[in-house]
């Protein structure tokens, strides 16, 4: 049985965790060629995802999430009211963040119809 030293677990999943990170930036390339040209986008990308795990991310799903608005908005979650908001007690963040989204698509929504 292969034994790692814990140098070399670290090692390894940080490597596994870039790896999951450059997948989505290619997903996110995919879906919005303009970001291509990005050159910070996956250094970004990076420092989100360890500040989202720092935060107490762990579902993959929110994670995407969670980079998709990253390429759109660097640092979104650093914005006082998000900041805010992610850091309420009482609730896993997974489900604070939904709860953010939820309530952004509903604005979006809402305001869209007032334009009409």
């Amino acid at each position: 049985m292969l034994e790692l030293t814990a140098d070399q677990w670290a090692a390894l999943c940080a490597s596994d965790e870039r790896n999951f990170v450059a997948t989505i930036r290619d997903d996110i390339v995919r879906d919005a060629p303009r970001y291509a040209e990005d050159p910070t986008l996956l250094d970004r990308l990076v420092r989100a995802y360890a500040d989202a795990k720092r935060m107490g991310f762990q579902q993959d799903k929110e994670l995407v999430e969670f980079l998709y608005i990253e390429a759109d908005m660097p640092e979104f979650y650093r914005k006082p009211g998000i900041a805010a908001w992610l850091a309420k007690p009482g609730r896993p963040i997974e489900e604070r963040f939904e709860d953010l989204l939820a309530v952004t698509r509903r604005k979006l929504i809402d305001r869209d119809k007032e334009k009409r």
